[in-house]
């Protein structure tokens, strides 16, 4: 009997609609673009350009527990980010990133198989509850890690395309629910990825009222404020008031740890045991837990950094601004979107690749006039606004 099996036919429908994220490490950008990696100037991922703060940089130097498996639960950790946020650390689980918070969501939710359906059944335990959440709603342009863990977990993912400005088209999403009340899982960024904009209060209210579990991904939310003001417009706080809000957040931008993969969830309080039941045993890794407590540890270095970066991306905006062929849009986040209007976005991009600047393109008919540019030091958006007022010149002459 042959035993020969064609296993790659056998892989889930659901994966061949995926798109593979692999963007180039900055060793292959730079070999295909023949230049040292030195001489890169990375402005595409809106990464921290200025890295842990020198306690964390301390601390990971002097880890020395390699051989030893991480706390699972990253108790110090989550007690240290409960004091960040001034609250009880019960609320708060730590993730691998904040992908692998998002993804936990919706495993969480995903609906029952027909047979665990019908074991329930038998046990007279079957409700509402047991069948999960089937639909995830999303409002692009936004995020794209929310509609493909929505596609791997098998969800049917339903978007809602933003208004003008990148707004929240409200008043369709309530519009779905009144026709459809059937109970739904929606991401929100705030500030939204790639335009940088918060959600207002007054949509998240109404959200709020609607049958959604509100997913807030605050990732870019600590540069959305300054030292000086002293308030974060994070929703942090409010969510222990709500059984239908969660709010995520992350190491990775504000803290320069985007290497060890660090975030955070604050939730419920009635869904944590079951996050945690999900989640995989040692999901962060001791490093990570390593850095991310001694960065909060002397915070107030690292806001020092965060207001740093806060200034340049005011002055950036007030340059870009100057140039004629873009629109900037206002952002509270550390990287800036500008639609290009009247020079080729090829033409944009060769320019910037032959100094080794690298920058976020877009495709598609909502972005792809639009360049997104993350907050570098004052030096390298020097370098940027040098390439970009050479092309200005370039078109007067031409």
């Amino acid at each position: 009997m042959s035993t020969a099996i064609n296993w790659s036919a056998r892989v889930g429908t659901r994966v061949q609609s995926l798109q593979e994220y692999a963007p180039e490490p900055l060793e292959e950008i730079a070999e295909r673009l023949n230049l040292p990696v030195g001489q890169l100037i990375k402005l595409d991922a809106n990464e921290n350009p200025y890295g842990p703060t020198p306690h964390a940089l301390e601390a990971l130097s002097a880890f020395h527990a390699q051989n030893r498996y991480p706390d699972p639960i990253s108790r110090r950790l989550r007690r240290a980010i409960g004091g960040y946020l001034g609250m009880d650390a019960a609320h708060i689980l730590v993730g691998n990133g904040s992908d692998e918070l998002i993804d936990l969501i919706l495993r969480l939710f995903r609906p029952d198989s027909t047979r665990q359906r019908a074991a329930a059944a038998d046990n007279a335990q079957q409700d509402a509850a047991a069948t999960g959440i089937g639909q995830l709603l999303v409002c692009p342009p936004t995020f794209g890690m929310y509609e493909f863990y929505g596609a791997t977990n098998d969800l049917q993912v339903l978007s809602i395309p933003r208004a003008a400005a990148f707004a929240v088209d409200i008043d369709a999403i309530e519009a779905l629910c009144a026709d459809d009340p059937r109970p739904r899982i929606a991401f929100f960024a705030s500030p939204n990825n790639p335009d940088g904009a918060l959600l207002p209060d007054a949509t998240l209210e109404r959200l709020l009222a609607l049958p959604l579990l509100v997913v807030l991904d605050e990732a870019y939310v600590e540069f959305s404020t300054s030292n000086e003001e002293a308030v974060c417009p994070s929703r942090a706080r409010q969510v222990p008031a709500h059984e239908n809000l969660i709010v995520l957040r992350t190491f990775s931008k504000w803290a320069g740890l985007a290497g060890l993969r660090v975030g955070y969830g604050v939730f419920p309080k009635a869904l944590v045991p079951a996050l945690q039941r999900l989640k995989s045993p040692y999901n962060v890794n001791a490093i990570a837990q390593t850095a991310a407590l001694a960065t909060l540890e002397d915070l107030p270095q690292a806001l020092v950094v965060v207001d740093k970066i806060i200034a340049e991306r005011e002055r950036l905006l007030a340059r870009l601004a100057e140039i004629p062929y873009l629109n900037v849009y206002a952002s509270q986040a550390n990287y800036l979107l500008c639609r290009v209007h009247g020079l080729p976005m090829t033409r944009l991009c060769a320019a910037m690749e032959r100094l080794g600047i690298i920058l976020r393109y877009y495709e598609g008919p909502e972005l792809g006039d639009c360049v997104r540019i993350s907050v570098g030091t004052p030096m390298q958006d020097e370098a940027l606004l040098r390439v970009l007022r050479g092309l200005q010149q370039e078109e007067r002459a031409s």
